[in-house]
Protein backbone atom coordinates (compact mmCIF):
# COMPACT_ATOMS: atom_id res chain seq x y z
CA UNK A 1 0.00 0.00 0.00
CA UNK A 2 3.01 2.15 0.68
CA UNK A 3 4.37 1.77 -2.67
CA UNK A 4 0.42 2.68 -4.19
CA UNK A 5 0.49 5.96 -2.04
CA UNK A 6 3.90 6.79 -3.61
CA UNK A 7 2.38 6.86 -7.27
CA UNK A 8 0.55 10.16 -8.44
CA UNK A 9 -1.93 8.67 -10.00
CA UNK A 10 -3.48 6.61 -7.59
CA UNK A 11 -3.46 9.64 -5.23
CA UNK A 12 -5.17 11.38 -7.50
CA UNK A 13 -7.82 8.62 -8.59
CA UNK A 14 -8.31 8.28 -4.63
CA UNK A 15 -8.82 12.27 -4.59
CA UNK A 16 -11.69 11.29 -7.32
CA UNK A 17 -13.46 9.47 -5.74
CA UNK A 18 -13.78 10.91 -2.24
CA UNK A 19 -14.64 14.47 -4.46
CA UNK A 20 -16.99 12.56 -6.22
CA UNK A 21 -18.24 10.89 -2.92
CA UNK A 22 -18.77 14.28 -1.15
CA UNK A 23 -20.45 15.49 -4.14
CA UNK A 24 -22.91 13.02 -3.94
CA UNK A 25 -23.89 13.42 -0.39
CA UNK A 26 -24.19 17.16 -0.74
CA UNK A 27 -26.19 17.50 -3.66
CA UNK A 28 -29.46 16.07 -2.34
CA UNK A 29 -29.36 18.52 0.79
CA UNK A 30 -28.65 21.57 -2.11
CA UNK A 31 -31.52 20.22 -3.84
CA UNK A 32 -33.81 20.22 -1.11
CA UNK A 33 -33.17 23.64 -0.19
CA UNK A 34 -34.13 24.98 -3.96
CA UNK A 35 -31.08 25.49 -5.26
CA UNK A 36 -28.92 24.13 -8.10
CA UNK A 37 -25.39 22.18 -7.89
CA UNK A 38 -24.57 24.11 -10.93
CA UNK A 39 -26.01 27.73 -10.94
CA UNK A 40 -26.85 30.24 -7.78
CA UNK A 41 -30.44 30.65 -7.22
CA UNK A 42 -31.38 34.10 -8.80
CA UNK A 43 -32.19 36.79 -5.57
CA UNK A 44 -35.45 37.86 -7.13
CA UNK A 45 -37.15 33.61 -6.75
CA UNK A 46 -38.68 33.13 -3.69
CA UNK A 47 -38.88 29.48 -2.38
CA UNK A 48 -42.78 28.28 -3.01
CA UNK A 49 -43.77 26.67 0.51
CA UNK A 50 -46.10 23.53 0.44
CA UNK A 51 -49.50 24.11 1.37
CA UNK A 52 -49.81 22.23 4.53
CA UNK A 53 -45.84 22.82 5.58
CA UNK A 54 -45.27 25.49 8.00
CA UNK A 55 -43.25 29.29 6.38
CA UNK A 56 -40.14 28.90 7.97
CA UNK A 57 -38.09 26.37 9.59
CA UNK A 58 -37.91 28.67 12.68
CA UNK A 59 -41.89 28.53 12.73
CA UNK A 60 -41.73 25.17 12.93
CA UNK A 61 -39.27 24.99 15.65
CA UNK A 62 -41.97 27.07 17.20
CA UNK A 63 -44.88 25.07 16.69
CA UNK A 64 -42.86 21.85 18.29
CA UNK A 65 -43.90 20.81 22.08
CA UNK A 66 -41.86 19.37 24.64
CA UNK A 67 -44.62 16.93 26.60
CA UNK A 68 -44.55 17.43 30.43
CA UNK A 69 -43.64 14.68 31.67
CA UNK A 70 -40.98 13.02 29.68
CA UNK A 71 -40.83 9.52 29.51
CA UNK A 72 -37.65 7.64 31.06
CA UNK A 73 -36.00 5.54 27.89
CA UNK A 74 -34.48 3.38 29.75
CA UNK A 75 -37.83 2.26 32.16
CA UNK A 76 -39.71 -0.68 30.68
CA UNK A 77 -42.73 -0.05 29.21
CA UNK A 78 -46.24 -0.83 30.61
CA UNK A 79 -49.43 -0.36 28.23
CA UNK A 80 -52.38 1.48 29.88
CA UNK A 81 -54.76 -1.81 28.83
CA UNK A 82 -51.78 -4.07 30.92
CA UNK A 83 -51.71 -1.87 33.84
CA UNK A 84 -55.46 -1.79 34.58
CA UNK A 85 -55.73 -5.45 33.60
CA UNK A 86 -55.94 -7.75 36.50
CA UNK A 87 -52.76 -9.79 36.32
CA UNK A 88 -52.45 -12.77 34.79
CA UNK A 89 -52.88 -15.86 37.00
CA UNK A 90 -50.15 -18.68 35.67
CA UNK A 91 -51.60 -22.33 34.73
CA UNK A 92 -51.66 -24.84 37.57
CA UNK A 93 -49.50 -27.95 37.16
CA UNK A 94 -49.52 -30.84 38.93
CA UNK A 95 -46.91 -33.63 38.24
CA UNK A 96 -46.72 -36.69 40.25
CA UNK A 97 -43.88 -39.79 40.05
CA UNK A 98 -44.70 -43.44 41.10
CA UNK A 99 -41.75 -44.26 42.79
CA UNK A 100 -43.16 -47.55 44.76
CA UNK A 101 -45.92 -49.84 45.22
CA UNK A 102 -46.86 -52.67 48.31
CA UNK A 103 -49.10 -54.68 49.49
CA UNK A 104 -49.43 -54.43 53.00
CA UNK A 105 -52.50 -55.59 55.82
CA UNK A 106 -54.37 -56.63 52.56
CA UNK A 107 -54.52 -52.76 50.76
CA UNK A 108 -52.24 -51.73 48.51
CA UNK A 109 -49.85 -48.32 49.19
CA UNK A 110 -48.12 -46.01 46.68
CA UNK A 111 -44.97 -43.88 47.07
CA UNK A 112 -45.72 -41.29 45.39
CA UNK A 113 -43.77 -37.85 45.59
CA UNK A 114 -42.24 -38.72 48.28
CA UNK A 115 -45.30 -39.10 50.45
CA UNK A 116 -47.68 -42.90 51.38
CA UNK A 117 -50.74 -42.93 49.52
CA UNK A 118 -53.87 -45.41 49.88
CA UNK A 119 -56.81 -45.04 47.37
CA UNK A 120 -59.16 -42.34 48.71
CA UNK A 121 -56.04 -40.23 49.21
CA UNK A 122 -55.39 -37.05 47.46
CA UNK A 123 -52.19 -35.39 46.01
CA UNK A 124 -52.67 -31.63 44.85
CA UNK A 125 -55.97 -31.81 42.57
CA UNK A 126 -55.32 -35.92 42.20
CA UNK A 127 -57.37 -38.51 44.18
CA UNK A 128 -56.26 -41.90 44.25
CA UNK A 129 -59.24 -44.35 43.12
CA UNK A 130 -57.54 -47.53 43.14
CA UNK A 131 -54.17 -49.24 42.98
CA UNK A 132 -52.65 -52.85 42.11
CA UNK A 133 -48.83 -53.73 41.96
CA UNK A 134 -48.88 -52.89 38.39
CA UNK A 135 -49.58 -48.95 38.84
CA UNK A 136 -52.30 -46.78 40.58
CA UNK A 137 -55.62 -45.11 38.94
CA UNK A 138 -56.29 -41.29 39.80
CA UNK A 139 -59.27 -39.36 39.25
CA UNK A 140 -59.17 -35.39 37.92
CA UNK A 141 -60.74 -32.75 36.46
CA UNK A 142 -60.17 -34.67 32.96
CA UNK A 143 -61.20 -38.08 33.91
CA UNK A 144 -58.55 -40.41 35.01
CA UNK A 145 -55.31 -41.87 34.13
CA UNK A 146 -53.37 -45.05 35.02
CA UNK A 147 -49.67 -44.16 36.31
CA UNK A 148 -47.31 -47.40 35.64
CA UNK A 149 -44.64 -48.28 38.81
CA UNK A 150 -41.94 -45.41 38.07
CA UNK A 151 -43.75 -43.60 35.74
CA UNK A 152 -45.08 -39.56 35.59
CA UNK A 153 -48.44 -38.09 35.55
CA UNK A 154 -48.77 -34.38 34.67
CA UNK A 155 -52.29 -32.46 34.99
CA UNK A 156 -51.83 -28.94 33.66
CA UNK A 157 -55.02 -26.90 34.35
CA UNK A 158 -55.58 -23.52 32.21
CA UNK A 159 -55.74 -20.59 34.62
CA UNK A 160 -58.96 -18.23 34.15
CA UNK A 161 -57.85 -15.67 31.60
CA UNK A 162 -59.63 -12.36 32.27
CA UNK A 163 -62.34 -11.70 29.52
CA UNK A 164 -61.07 -9.70 26.98
CA UNK A 165 -62.31 -6.66 26.28
CA UNK A 166 -64.36 -5.68 23.08
CA UNK A 167 -63.56 -2.74 21.01
CA UNK A 168 -66.28 -0.30 21.06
Amino acid sequence: MKKLLNKPWFVATLALIALSLMGRSVLPRLQMTGQSALAPAPAEMEPVAAPNAPPSIEAALHDLTVPATLRDPFAARVHPEAASAEPVVPDSVDTVLLSALWTQDGETLALINGRILQPGDEIGRLKIESASQEGVWVAHWKGRDFISLGGTFTLKTPAVRPAARSPL
